[in-house]
């Protein structure tokens, strides 16, 4: 499990430095943070299975090894339908143990995020993008009272727009905080209750609050949309969602303990 768990992670990091574009200082702050995390969940997963419980049947060795043909799919994202298959599998057959299910739970959270949570994301922004122009023009005229907007473009002034992609939306990093928050709930071996699903609503807020934030701080100008869009505000911006998904689960995670009740 532990061989495959980092034949998957170091297939994904090599695909995306050979197949992929140059990465932005954000792009590498977010992807690096879901896999730190998704691996520490898993090695934590891993180490809390006994001995006993580490046996593999040969159903699960030959799904492993059908599984890690995507390692050598000569596209950036190929890779994680290996955990697609894998955590499905893992998912889906009842075992003794509990942490297979965390596992499994773990390496589809991890293909939702790099794969098919994109993929659902581009088809159904189209949808949404209208409901998120209105959102971020109803904040923006409290900064900016002259605000405007045409389609999917926002202006202040008459000679520079921007037009929010799905690529900016502030919704297309919900499925890292997804994956931020179940790692640190495995990590910490917590269940998921009414705290950690406040948690990740409070992560949710949060994350979209910051990048509709970056995208009225891009309005001004042109230099402001460079600082913003490719330059040290991307990082801060990254970090600062970052340490939006992290902190609320840290904190709030944890369900309040019962208060003692004195017998009559």
């Amino acid at each position: 499990m532990l061989l495959f768990s980092a034949g998957t992670i170091l297939s994904a990091t090599v695909q995306r430095h050979l197949f992929e574009q140059t990465q932005t200082a954000q792009h590498l702050v977010e992807f690096n943070t879901g896999e730190a995390f998704a691996l520490a969940a898993l090695l934590f997963q891993l180490l809390a299975i006994p001995d006993a419980g580490m046996r593999l049947s040969r159903s699960d060795r030959a799904v492993l090894v059908v599984s890690a043909l995507a390692w050598f799919i000569p596209e950036q994202h190929g890779v994680y339908l290996a955990t697609t298959l894998a955590g499905g599998w893992l998912v889906t057959r009842p075992r003794p143990d509990r942490h297979w299910m965390g596992i499994g739970q773990i390496w589809l959270a991890l293909s939702i995020y790099e794969l098919w949570g994109k993929l659902v994301f581009k088809i159904l922004y189209q949808s949404i993008e209208g409901a998120e122009i209105g959102l971020i023009y109803r904040i923006g005229h409290l900064v900016y009272p002259g605000i405007g907007t045409d389609g999917a473009s926002l202006s202040v002034r008459s000679d520079w727009m921007i037009i929010v992609l799905e690529g900016c939306s502030s919704f297309h990093n919900l499925s890292l905080a997804v994956l931020v928050w179940l790692s640190i709930l495995k990590i910490a071996d917590q269940p998921v209750g009414r705290a950690a699903l406040g948690a990740l609503a409070t992560s949710f807020g949060l994350v979209v609050a910051i990048n509709v934030a970056r995208i009225l701080a891009m309005l001004p100008s042109r230099e402001a949309y460079h600082f913003w869009h490719d330059d040290a505000g991307s990082s801060l911006v990254a970090l600062a969602s970052v340490v939006a998904m992290i902190v609320p689960a840290l904190v709030l995670s944890r369900e309040p303990p019962c208060a003692p009740r004195r017998r009559l």
